[in-house]
């Protein structure tokens, strides 16, 4: 029988962390704090306590958001597709239909296939993207931060808010031991992060290599303590009086919890550095089983695979990092290269969801690291749609790919349109309607594009819309939500 917990706001919130972090502390892990909740408070409070995900930030600069267009392209550049459009073969885009998912409503997609094989066809409706129409294209950004850009909510909660800021906020619950990484770009510019309530302080670091140092250096001070024999003895007396304490501490049912307990303790005197690094020969085989094409796809592919590792043990909840900042006018020109390199990113990408789920997420063990993780891909300019001759830098609009583990909606949001209908061009934008999912052309530019920063917060809270209203409360923007889709 659940009894009545009259709690609100903070205070709720409040309570559900305490909960979540005592069944922490006892190694119980967050499934016993949901049955504890439906308990004490009905469904309704177990649903407050929804696991937040983890989250990798693409940010593809100076027009290298391009190359992500070839993977999830603008549906009338297939739809009504010329040889003067930025795509290389129109048979390279499969669509998704309503037999693929329910959610669509209507919203055209089309993913591009490798060999057939559409990416992440494998794990069904969960992995659809959504791409948003929203935001302006500022080219020439690094790491966009000017105005109207695609990682900024313009009128959030006390002012400007960072969607990766907040999204680490959301995630704080996660307990991760770095809880907010940020690779910087070549030219040393961190990546955007930005303010919100609550937010860690994000780790800057160079590259994949010393994102894996940061990790190294955070366990050996830790190591370090406990090499000292005292300091050894003193932990294993306290531990086995806080063991002691505990009416379970003989119940064969909780023998696997503390078992993962002393697990954790024991992480402390790995090598780190040898767990995360890109095994010997990884980098060739996700890059489709040849080298990669050039430098930049390299270092994605090891950022990727650096990341996977740092989830798998559970030592993060955010990563951001850079691609490319390659400006590709010339992408169409050197096609060959160019669907070499599309294809190794359709490669790599694969081969990530393929590692995540090879293990359970450290936080959420009943579901796979593959379920548990959101992949947003922001940029300063997407190049135009519908002209690829030195490819200009001037869309009608900017957008941004989400894959949101299926709760938000999937399918294009808002539209690209090529001059005349179907001419070659810069082309106009559509704008589309946050309360409905659907395009409107009415709708400002600034709503629907913290309309869309709002939805993936919604996804990164794993649909905890009372979460996400701590940092934007403007506008509803329940035509995105997808609360069918549950855990």
């Amino acid at each position: 029988m659940t009894r009545e917990v009259d709690l609100r706001g903070a205070s709720r919130r409040e309570f559900i962390q305490a909960v979540m972090t005592a069944s922490a502390v006892l190694g119980l892990g967050p499934t016993r704090a949901f049955e504890v909740f439906e308990e004490m408070g009905g469904s309704a409070l177990a649903q407050a306590a929804q696991v937040p995900r983890r989250s990798v930030n693409i940010v593809a600069g100076t027009g290298a958001l391009s190359w992500f267009h070839f993977l999830w392209p603008a549906p009338k550049v297939i739809s009504s597709f010329r040889q003067e459009y930025s795509y290389d073969d129109p048979n390279r885009a499969t669509r998704i239909t309503a037999a693929d998912s329910q959610y669509l409503e209507g919203r055209p997609l089309y993913v591009r296939n490798k060999g057939g094989k559409k990416l992440w066809d494998k794990y069904g409706e969960r992995k659809l993207v959504s791409a948003f129409v929203a935001g302006s294209p500022n080219a020439h950004q690094v790491s966009p931060t000017v105005a109207n850009n695609t990682n900024t909510i313009p009128n959030g909660v006390g002012g400007q808010v960072g969607l990766f800021a907040a999204s680490a906020a959301i995630q704080g619950t996660l307990k991760a031991l770095v809880p907010a990484i940020g690779i910087r770009n070549v030219d040393g510019t961190a990546m955007p992060y930005g303010a919100a309530g609550g937010a860690p302080v994000v780790a800057s670091v160079a590259n994949a290599d010393s994102m894996v140092g940061l990790f190294s250096s955070a366990a050996a001070r830790l190591v370090t303590r406990l090499k000292n024999s005292n300091n050894q003895q003193l932990f294993d007396l306290y531990y086995k009086a806080f063991l002691g304490l505990t009416r379970t501490a003989d119940k064969a049912t909780y023998s696997r919890a503390y078992a993962d307990a002393k697990l954790a303790v024991e992480l402390l005197a790995k090598n780190l550095g040898e767990q995360l690094r890109p095994k010997t020969g990884q980098v060739v085989m996700w890059c489709g089983g040849t080298s990669p094409v050039n430098e930049k796809v390299d270092a994605m592919a090891q950022a990727l695979i650096v990341t996977a590792n740092a989830f798998k043990l559970g030592l993060t909840a955010q990563v951001s990092f850079p691609v490319f900042n390659d400006d590709p006018h010339s992408a169409f020109a050197q096609l060959t290269q160019s669907v070499n390199i599309v294809d190794q990113i359709h490669s790599m990408l694969e081969f990530f969801m393929d590692e995540l789920a090879t293990t359970n997420d450290p936080a959420f063990p009943s579901r796979k690291l593959s379920d548990t993780v959101v992949i947003t891909v922001h940029g300063d300019t997407g190049k135009r749609p519908f002209d690829k001759s030195n490819w200009p830098d001037d869309p009608p609009a900017n957008w941004i790919y989400v894959m949101s583990q299926g709760r938000v909606k999937p399918g294009w949001y808002g539209d690209m349109v090529p001059p005349g209908g179907n001419g070659v061009g810069t082309g106009t934008r559509t704008n589309w309607d946050p309360q409905t999912g659907q395009n409107n052309a009415g709708i400002g530019n600034q709503i629907v594009l913290e309309a869309a920063l709002a939805s993936i917060l919604y996804a990164v809270s794993n649909g905890d819309d009372r979460r996400v209203r701590d940092f934007y409360t403007a506008n509803a923007y329940g035509g995105t939500q997808n609360p069918l889709l549950s855990g």
